[in-house]
């Protein structure tokens, strides 16, 4: 009887770490949206030159970033990060999208985006905003952009543009669920990814 004692004892004391660590809740990298709340929708026109919807992409996790294609440094950075997120995603990547959003929807025409984000990866979408609703799709997400007047450009086809640098997730709801700085590690990214196609 004391020996039956014994080993229950010995695997309960093994167990109890295995029963904290299923029982501890996931602790996501980015800033959360709390309360979670449906995702500002973003229509304009894709770089293949077909209508884009935000709300088309429900059933997929959604990483957004809005930036432009003369930017010198964060968005390069940005989308060869989101690449990055891309390739380590491996098969589940089929169940998430990647959007960069144009701050610069004058310069960056549909044209220009077929040519700029493929560069970093052939399936990413690439929106073009119309300047009138612009402003209405910024204001949802916390978007900052314009144009600097610091910096003469030397033309009037060369200036450059002000913007945050964050990345935005939206769950499989439509829901935004995490916000990021464009810096945020790779891999730190994937792993809140993962957590919300896990369900």
């Amino acid at each position: 009887m004391k020996r039956t004692l014994w080993i229950f004892l010995v695997v309960a004391i093994c167990t109890l770490p295995l029963l904290a660590s299923c029982s501890k809740a996931y602790e996501f990298h980015g800033t959360v949206s709390e309360p979670a709340k449906p995702a500002a929708d973003i229509v304009g026109t894709n770089l293949d030159g077909k209508t884009f919807n935000l709300h088309d992409l429900q059933g997929k996790v959604v990483v957004a970033f809005f930036g432009y294609t003369n930017c010198p440094d964060v968005c390069p950075l940005t989308l060869a990060n989101m690449n990055s997120a891309y390739e380590k995603l491996g098969d589940k990547v089929k169940d998430v999208a990647f959007v960069f959003v144009s701050t610069d929807p004058a310069r960056d025409t549909p044209q220009r985006l077929a040519d700029y984000v493929p560069v970093f990866n052939k399936t990413f979408y690439g929106v073009n905003v119309p300047v009138a609703a612009l402003d209405n799709v910024k204001r949802g997400y916390g978007v900052f952009s314009e144009k600097n007047k610091e910096v003469q450009p030397t033309d009037a086809d060369a200036y450059f543009v002000d913007h945050s640098g964050y990345v935005y997730i939206i769950d499989q709801q439509g829901q935004w669920r995490l916000t990021y700085s464009y810096d945020t590690p790779v891999e730190e990214i994937v792993a809140d990814i993962e957590h919300l196609l896990a369900g």
